[in-house]
């Protein structure tokens, strides 16, 4: 029996879009160290050690997430868990909520933070994109560069 090699069709894949470039506050770290978490009194909820911020126990959602979710786009925590199926149950949406009503300040204030810094990054890519416009040889340098 011999076996006969059929030649696969070249695929023509696109050259990759060219996306707007964020400026990042600061370096990202890396750790490949395992996450060391804090309990808390809630029973689904940790606090990471590098920031100190609450999430769900082993799952790396956070309950920043879960609120912003619930309050900002206005979702149920039963449609939270369907569009999470595998990772989130109904007892840790409503465990975060809960830990949420008991810490409001403090999530609030991560909130808030987190607001501000996605404005500064906003607000810097606005200026990068203006400046883009009037030295059009910035924008020819930067996709040689990429």
């Amino acid at each position: 029996m011999t076996q006969t090699k059929t030649r696969q069709p070249k695929v023509k894949y696109k050259s990759p879009k060219t996306s707007r470039r964020v400026v990042k506050e600061q370096a990202a770290q890396y750790s490949f160290a395992p996450m060391v978490l804090i309990p808390t009194e809630h029973p689904h909820i940790a606090r990471k050690q590098s920031n100190n911020e609450p999430i769900v126990r082993g799952k790396g959602v956070t309950v920043r997430g879960i609120v912003e979710m619930t309050y900002r786009l206005q979702q149920t925590p039963q449609h939270i868990v369907e569009e999470w199926d595998p990772v989130l149950s109904l007892a840790e949406v409503f465990d975060a909520l809960s830990y949420y009503h008991d810490h409001k300040q403090e999530i609030d204030a991560i909130i808030k933070a987190n607001d501000e810094a996605l404005e500064r990054v906003r607000l810097l890519t606005e200026e990068l994109d203006k400046e883009r416009k009037h030295k059009p040889h910035l924008l020819k340098r930067a996709k040689l560069n990429a």
